[in-house]
């Protein structure tokens, strides 16, 4: 647009107005954009067309040879036209568009449907039924490919790999008054550690604790903890902490929870012991 904004075409086709000198113009490519609440013809693409634009005294003249096909008043900053579209020429932009509104109408109904619906003259001004690639119809349909199965694996030492994630708001506070609690798990003793939180921020302080005193009880040192992208694990006093101790930090792919099962499916059995016990 003249602004520099954008409007939505939603069809393109062949329209033919009667003029009020009498003549038929035709005009191809005519562009539907409902967000323009005036109909405009470009002169340019008259001029294309072989038709001659007079601007002259505030009045336009349309001619073509010696025809004059169509003549209009200045309004403002444009100049008026007075004319109605023959009814003898489809109007492909309209037939498209109405396709379209009695799908979206109708919760997104397949073509087929909507072709089944016209034929019995159940939708008003829809005849001929033809739908283009709906974008909202193709995602609303798409499905995650599923995880390949492999079978159950693990570490060969204490500490190698530890799962770890946060669980929570939970619906009532414990007695501490707590509202989340962060679980770690080693994965070659499947051990598992739950520390209650009443604050995510607190994940940072429980981890240190933690790191100290189940290095102390077992005598090893920790390798590699694996965690979703939660901002609890990605703060920089925890990237700084790590590289500190040389942890290594694993990351799971975002919106894929899959890759730290383990952790996962624990904070759902956690979740589900907590409403049992209130």
């Amino acid at each position: 647009m003249g602004n520099d904004g954008l409007s939505k075409v939603v069809g393109t086709g062949t329209i033919c107005l009667e003029t009020n000198t009498g003549s038929k113009l035709i005009l191809k490519e005519v562009r539907h954009v409902p967000d323009i609440r005036l109909h405009l013809i470009s002169t340019g693409r008259l001029d294309d067309d072989g038709y001659c634009n007079i601007f002259n005294e505030g009045q336009w003249k349309l001619t073509k040879g010696s025809l004059v096909v169509a003549r209009g008043k200045k309004c403002s900053s444009l100049y008026l036209l007075q004319a109605s579209i023959s009814t003898n020429l489809v109007n492909a932009v309209e037939s498209n568009n109405m396709s379209e509104l009695w799908h979206k109408r109708l919760s997104h109904i397949s073509e087929k449907g909507l072709d089944c619906l016209a034929k019995k003259s159940l939708l008003q001004g829809l005849k001929d039924v033809k739908l283009d690639m709906c974008n909202h119809c193709v995602v609303g349909k798409q499905r995650r490919v599923s995880f390949k199965h492999h079978s159950s694996s693990r570490k060969e030492e204490v500490l190698e790999l530890v799962h770890s994630d946060v669980g929570g708001p939970l619906k009532v506070k414990s007695i501490g008054g707590a509202l989340y609690f962060v679980t770690f798990i080693d994965d070659y003793s499947r051990k598992l550690w739950v520390r209650t939180l009443k604050t995510k921020d607190q994940v940072f302080n429980v981890f240190k604790e933690f790191h100290v005193s189940v290095e102390r009880e077992t005598g090893k040192k920790l390798k590699c903890i694996r965690t979703d992208n939660g901002g609890e694990f990605m703060s920089n006093k925890f990237k700084e902490y790590m590289q500190g101790k040389d942890i290594i930090h694993q990351h799971t792919v975002a919106y894929n929870p899959q890759q730290n099962g383990k952790a996962e499916r624990k904070n759902i059995i956690r979740g589900i012991d907590n409403v049992r016990s209130i």
